[in-house]
């Protein structure tokens, strides 16, 4: 068919394409749901309020709880049903210790309120993150491996630990739940560091929807530090609260087929003890 390229109208769909009428148009979006998923936190046990707040995420998080003599669960943050939050109060620290995201992940739609809940709920002093960053994604001018990464801290305010660690610097971002903790309280008058473990892996994308808690991940690692660069990191999650630790970051002997103990509370899915 000759078109008129002069033609005030476009032609046909039929007279320049296909006679089939199920041939899928990409112009037409395909129809999406926009309700916002629906987030029911609830924080479970007698916790203190107005005390300093270490958080310990992810695969960092679970792998320095291993060592850190924790000891028995004394709170939880449950997400639509689902262990998230594993909140202890070691006889070590005048500090509230949360292991966040150990047993399942939230979607990024669950970031925020899960953050803005803990915080509410706690009412920290000073809140001291410890998580991981991905030296192959790292962007810097003086790339370097693995090995050689050093540990990088982020903070919304002057802190010591410029002195002793490299900052984690633009225009390289946090994309787990750190990063929502940060930005909650930067716009308040509560200080927050982050301290940032090396890791030789690009962490997955956060899950659409929050899975079932699995026990069985605490007592394996993807990633696992050497102890002298955890026994620093745990230094420096105390210091950067201005909280001096009498104890050393260790783990067992045979930390390699260690069993987390379960026992029967009212809190989270049984309580832990670490």
């Amino acid at each position: 068919m000759d078109i008129d390229p002069l033609a005030d109208t476009v032609p046909p769909r039929y007279a320049v394409e296909s006679d089939e009428e199920d041939e899928i148009n990409p112009l037409h979006a395909s129809p999406t749901n926009d309700t916002p998923p629906t987030v029911d936190v609830k924080i479970i046990g007698n916790l203190p309020t107005g005390n300093k707040l270490v958080i310990a995420t992810g695969e960092a998080g679970r792998h320095w709880a291993r060592g850190a003599s924790l000891g028995e669960q004394t709170g939880a943050v449950m997400v639509n049903g689902v262990q998230i939050g594993l909140i202890f109060n070691p006889p070590w620290t005048k500090s509230t210790v949360m292991v966040s995201e150990a047993l399942s992940r939230v979607p990024i739609s669950s970031m925020h309120p899960y953050s803005e809940a803990v915080l509410d709920a706690l009412k920290p002093e000073c809140v001291s993150l410890l998580d991981s960053y991905a030296v192959p994604a790292y962007i810097t001018n003086h790339p370097v491996s693995y090995d050689d990464a050093p540990i990088r801290y982020l903070s919304t305010s002057p802190t010591n630990l410029a002195q002793e660690i490299e900052l984690f610097s633009p225009p390289n971002l946090i994309h787990s739940t750190s990063a929502s903790f940060m930005s909650i309280l930067a716009i308040t008058n509560i200080m927050v560091s982050l301290i940032l473990l090396p890791s030789p892996l690009i962490p997955h994308p956060a899950p659409k929807t929050i899975m079932p808690s699995n026990i069985s991940h605490l007592a394996h690692d993807d990633v696992e530090w050497s102890v002298s660069a955890m026994n620093r990191a745990d230094k420096l999650l105390f210091d950067a609260i201005k909280e001096n630790i009498d104890r050393k970051w260790e783990l067992k002997d045979d930390h390699r087929n260690t069993t987390v103990t379960t026992k029967t509370t009212n809190i989270g899915e049984g309580g832990m003890y670490i």
